[in-house]
């Protein structure tokens, strides 16, 4: 009790200000007591008691005291002498440096004892950010064929009027033969995340890049030395009631187990997401993840479009959406090592293209029924078909404007399987990823057999042919497949850490959806294999060079081989 009370009495002029509530008693012991009470330890009740059993053991002592035989202390103290505990130095350091961490860390968490101290809601927001720098070069093989049409920029810029191929007015094309070498490009990102509440986080991110599209924030240096883009790259909120449940609205990162097979890495998902954490155990636990994703609307304003329709002409609903589900396991099957599998079901609702009713383009009009199904954003490698059914000009039968855009000859319904084991030899991390995905909605044959007279045939995807002018046959198909090892740190964020990393990715042109694969391998796309090896090495911390080389050609078609080499610093903050 005494070494209590000492403790109290360093409090200072908390303690003196509670003491002055009661008059001072000559006996220590209720002191404390009414001290505690002051400090909310014990109740006035408690208090009574306990000072009641303190007299009367009081009174017990001093009976006992006055009938036994004076006896002489054992430290020779007298009559009147008064004792004083001794406390060692250390221990009253020990105590001196304990309260005042106390006092510390209730000054910083209250605000009251810092100068200019910042307002409670900064402590809400985190920052962060990176910064990459890259140099890049494209390698073409002098054995490219030359004459790849580009129908995502014929979409893009269309509709391309086929008829004017025959007076030497040539529609966009890929370059295949012209290597680009050095080319400095640049990418940074820069958002914060808020705490809103126990159960509520959001976040807003901005990043760089050369225009909109959906798979990398990379932009190209140069340019005249103009300023640089800016785009909202992110923005999202999360409800997050547990620590095994949450659901996100808004852009968001990608919620998914996955490699780059599939999926661009900086490709971020639009719409709803739900998720779920189930362990059964220290060492094993589940996971779902479902989410309701929009990839494209009939129109933003879907009064105005087409723009010469009348009212009952409008495009009718013809929106896009991805259904996406994917449950998965994680297992800790010994020291260091975990195995986590994952089966995903993506569902592309929409996104076959549809031929068009008889249009009578001659007439003046500059829509037909179904251009509202051309995919908004495409790279290459997936069959297309021209849209438009055009009515011949009666007044020139054989020579009439043509425009057209292209449109997706299948559905895309993906089944997906995910693995990446992780483990050490010694202190060495190395992972091992392994996926395989198929598209179940294809059907070699339904590009031919949807419509009469010819018309919704495939206009690429077909080999190579002796004969000039003419095609070989159509050759497609739905699988995808990725194995990659990466030894070393997957991602070094201190001085000399490392990794490498060796793979190879396989993709059938019809596997996927072109527009949201990376844009590294084979420069995006499907309807291309080849290695990937890539190495990073930490020079400082949270900075990092890199060496990646993708090494791709075509699955199926005429010879497109493309090597493309970068040289990246890049930083986290």
């Amino acid at each position: 009790m005494l070494c209590l009370a000492v403790g109290l009495l360093l409090g200072g002029q908390a303690v003196a200000g509670l003491a002055q509530d009661a008059a001072p008693s000559t006996n220590a012991t209720i002191n404390l007591i009414r001290l505690m009470v002051k400090k909310g330890l014990i109740t006035q009740t408690e208090a009574d008691g306990l000072i009641s059993e303190a007299n009367d053991e009081a009174m017990q002592a001093r009976k006992a005291t006055a009938a036994a035989p004076t006896a002489v202390p054992a430290d020779g103290a007298q009559p009147g002498d008064v004792r004083a505990v001794y406390v060692p130095q250390n221990v009253r350091n020990e105590i001196r440096e304990q309260v005042k961490q106390e006092v510390i860390a209730q000054a910083k968490s209250e605000h009251w004892a810092e100068p200019n101290a910042l307002p409670e809601w900064l402590d809400r927001i985190s920052w962060y950010g990176d910064v990459r720098v890259r140099d890049e070069s494209w390698y073409y093989s002098r054995k490219n064929s030359p004459d790849f049409i580009n129908y995502a920029a014929l979409n893009q810029t269309g509709p391309y009027d086929i008829n004017s191929i025959t007076q030497g007015v040539t529609p966009p094309i890929l370059n295949s033969t012209q290597n680009r070498l050095n080319m400095l490009r640049l990418q940074a990102h820069i958002g914060m995340k808020i705490k809103l509440g126990d159960t509520v986080t959001a976040g807003v991110r901005i990043g760089s890049g050369n225009d909109n599209n959906p798979v990398s924030t990379t932009q190209t240096l140069g340019g005249g030395l103009v300023k640089k883009n800016l785009w909202l790259d992110q923005a999202w909120i999360r409800w997050q009631p547990n620590a095994y449940y949450s659901v996100t609205a808004g852009r968001m990162p990608s919620p998914f187990l996955q490699t780059d097979l599939i999926f661009s890495p900086e490709l971020n998902f639009d719409g709803v997401i739900g998720h779920g954490e189930f362990p059964f155990n220290d060492d094993i636990g589940a996971f779902v993840t479902a989410g309701a994703i929009p990839i494209q609307y009939t129109s933003n304003t879907s009064n105005n479009t087409p723009t010469q329709a009348f009212s009952n002409q409008k495009a009718d609903n013809g929106d896009k959406w991805l259904w996406a589900a994917q449950v998965g396991f994680k297992w800790n099957f010994a020291s260091d090592a975990t195995w986590k599998a994952a089966l995903a079901y993506y569902f592309f609702n929409g996104m076959q293209g549809q031929l068009s009713a008889p249009c009578a383009i001659y007439t003046g009009i500059n829509y037909c029924s179904t251009d509202s199904t051309a995919p908004q954003y495409m790279q290459w490698g997936n069959t297309v078909f021209l849209l438009r059914d055009i009515i011949p000009n009666p007044s020139s039968p054989t020579n009439y404007a043509q425009p057209q855009f292209v449109g997706l000859s299948y559905n895309y319904h993906v089944a997906d399987l995910t693995n990446k084991v992780d483990f050490k030899v010694g202190e060495t991390p190395i992972e091992i990823q392994a996926e395989y995905e198929r598209n179940m909605a294809y059907h070699a044959r339904d590009a031919f057999d949807r419509y009469a007279n010819g018309l919704g045939q495939p206009v690429n995807n077909y080999q190579g042919s002796a004969t000039s002018g003419t095609n070989g046959p159509y050759k497609s198909g739905p699988v995808g497949w990725l194995v990659r090892g990466i030894i070393g740190t997957p991602q070094p964020m201190a001085l000399n850490e490392w990794n490498i990393a060796l793979g190879y990715k396989y993709l059938q042109p019809d596997a996927t959806l072109d527009g949201l694969t990376d844009q590294n391998f084979h420069l995006g796309g499907t309807n291309a294999k080849g290695f990937i090896l890539t190495a990073d090495y930490g020079i400082a911390p949270r900075t990092w060079l890199s060496a990646r080389y993708f090494g791709a050609k075509q699955v199926y078609g005429p010879p497109f081989t493309l090597d493309v080499v970068q040289f990246e610093i890049s930083t986290k903050f």
